[in-house]
């Protein structure tokens, strides 16, 4: 629905009697759901990635490896549970892990944690692999964008340290760079998955997600930074993605009085500012809890890129460590629009002044926020960014292809959560709502923040019901969002 959010008044009692009337549901299921899907694959259809001279390049780092996903509820025992669910910036042993993980069960939220412990971290690996439904597969935020960008027709330059082994899960046709060490040990994280409503004791889990689990050697240290540099000048991207920097997150980097994460977010930042400016940066946000790292994140890499990429849980984060300097460790896992709009604004605004604090060349230009019920697409009028509609329609098709692990839409595996209408802010003082049109579902409007002009796109996702993956989602729906909106 293009245009201006409405005011309520009487158009709202008409609204009301002729959903009530058109859209409720019946014993089909919810009538909206056809008519949502059909115009979101028109506008994809209807905007396509440039081929030839025209084909976008994107370069991405920093990091891979292998993914062992696990059924979270076959690997633990909830017996083994001792006191209350608790969070823990680093797990350190089996009471910890347990704790931790039913902590973020029982909210539904998406959790990543080092383990110091190498020897426990070994042995669940092993008794990971003794359960009939474990399966390995790539993982790393930058392969797992790499390979959407390279599906959706970019040509991808990949900055990873890699074995020959795990070389064999990227297409061929990406170019990667970081190491010449065939034989390296790749570093290994333990996916745990969990379905919506499903049970660990007591606790039910609200949500499908997962509770990563790492005890990496190569990622924090960014291994590939430098290789990665060398290849940046020829290849001359488009698009310049900075993420897996949560590996960082509680690593034990000091050494003789010596900040080994802080010189290497130097170079990611040396690195950013060695692009041209009409190359565009993104940064990917994830699942931090480490205080310093974070403040680190927003003097070092926030003021000096275009765009930002993130979930409702670290959206949520990230708001509160720009505004009051304090880590959220869970939050809403599905937040409603008002609310994450809000966020969204706010955020935009504090990393634009971090911008004027730093000098920064580069403005932030664009956000992208990933839930469960929709996408939000917030870029400003006149920037490089394009299509941000068809982006958000792209994203939220992508959301739910990827969860339910095929191409094919099937209503009946499909569900709304987006409400019949939404405010646009929890400010009591402005009343303005969007009234979701199954036919027209992607709702975009303008606004004035800080003087700019911006554009915010919200697209309705058709939530997969029977969930097939949660780990790489939203790697998938970030580089989605992307895909669209770099044109050469």
């Amino acid at each position: 629905m293009a245009g201006a959010p409405v005011k309520l008044g009487s158009i709202l009692s008409f609204c009301i009697v002729w959903y009530a009337v058109f859209y409720r549901k019946n014993d089909l299921g919810d009538v909206r759901l056809s008519p949502v899907k059909e115009h979101l694959l028109y506008l994809e259809s209807g905007n396509k990635v440039g081929a030839g001279k025209l084909q976008p390049r994107v370069a991405l780092g920093y990091g891979a490896c292998h993914d062992l996903f696990v059924n979270a509820t076959s690997l633990l025992n909830p017996e083994d549970l001792k006191g209350n669910p608790e969070h823990f910036n680093e797990i350190s042993s089996k009471e910890e892990f347990l704790k931790s993980f039913t902590y973020f069960f029982k909210h539904g939220a998406a959790a990543e944690r080092f383990m110091s412990n190498s020897k426990l971290y070994d042995e669940l690996v092993e008794e990971s692999l003794k359960l009939p439904d474990s399966r390995w597969a790539i993982g790393g935020n930058a392969p797992l964008m790499a390979k959407r960008f390279y599906m959706e027709g970019w040509k991808v330059l990949l900055g990873a340290k890699m074995s020959s082994k795990l070389r064999k899960y990227i297409p061929s046709d990406i170019q990667i760079v970081g190491s010449d060490d065939e034989d390296m040990r790749d570093d290994v994280h333990m996916i745990l998955e969990y379905k919506a409503d499903e049970k660990f004791g007591p606790y039910k889990s609200p949500r499908a997600n997962r509770y990563i689990m790492h005890n990496d050697e190569n990622n924090p240290l960014l291994t590939s930074l430098e290789k990665f540099g060398e290849y940046l000048p020829k290849f001359d991207p488009n698009l310049l993605v900075i993420s897996g920097l949560q590996m960082m997150d509680n690593f034990p980097f000091k050494q003789e009085g010596r900040d080994l994460r802080e010189e290497r977010l130097d170079l990611v930042k040396k690195q950013i500012l060695s692009q041209p400016l009409n190359t565009l940066s993104h940064f990917e946000m994830a699942s931090y809890v480490d205080l310093e790292l974070l403040l680190h994140l927003t003097t070092k890499i926030l003021p000096y890129v275009d765009s930002v990429g993130m979930n409702e849980q670290e959206l949520s984060n990230l708001n509160s460590v720009l505004e009051y300097g304090k880590v959220i460790v869970v939050a809403d896992s599905n937040p409603r629009v008002a609310t994450a709009l809000d966020q969204l604004r706010k955020t935009f605004q504090m990393i634009r002044q971090k911008n004027k604090e730093y000098n920064s060349k580069r403005k932030l230009t664009r956000i992208h926020v990933h839930t469960l019920a929709y996408q939000a697409i917030l870029t400003v009028k006149g920037s490089e960014w394009k299509r941000t509609k068809a982006a958000a329609a792209k994203a939220s098709l992508t959301a739910h292809r990827y969860v339910c692990n095929t191409q094919n839409i099937a209503l009946d595996k499909c569900k709304l959560l987006l409400d019949d209408s939404f405010s646009t802010t929890t400010d009591d003082n402005n009343n303005s709502r969007v009234f979701f049109e199954p036919t027209k579902p992607v709702a975009c409007w303008e606004e004035v923040l800080d003087n700019d002009e911006v554009e915010i796109c919200i697209a309705p996702v058709l939530i997969c019901t029977e969930a097939q993956l949660t780990a790489g989602a939203g790697d998938n729906i970030s580089a989605a969002g992307l895909v669209l909106q770099v044109e050469k």
